[in-house]
């Protein structure tokens, strides 16, 4: 698998999991607020800060991808 193909699908993989996380946490601590939304933006921002380099990573190292190649 080709290195942009395995970064495409970490960011897939992040914001799948940041959206659905912030959405879970806000709707389960902020839903009574009028903030609401603007709370679940800022822990899906928080989350996929947090989380793209780990799952980058874990994919590179698993799938046996190297590095971005000098031509």
């Amino acid at each position: 698998m080709k290195y942009n193909a395995v970064i495409l699908l970490a960011i897939l993989i992040t914001a799948s999991l940041a959206l659905l996380s912030s959405y879970l946490i806000s709707s389960y601590f902020f839903s009574a607020y009028s903030f609401f939304k603007m709370a679940q933006l800022v822990l899906c921002v928080l989350f996929l800060c947090t989380f793209y380099s780990p799952i980058k990573y874990f994919l590179l190292k698993y799938m046996q991808v190297e590095g971005v190649e000098d031509e």
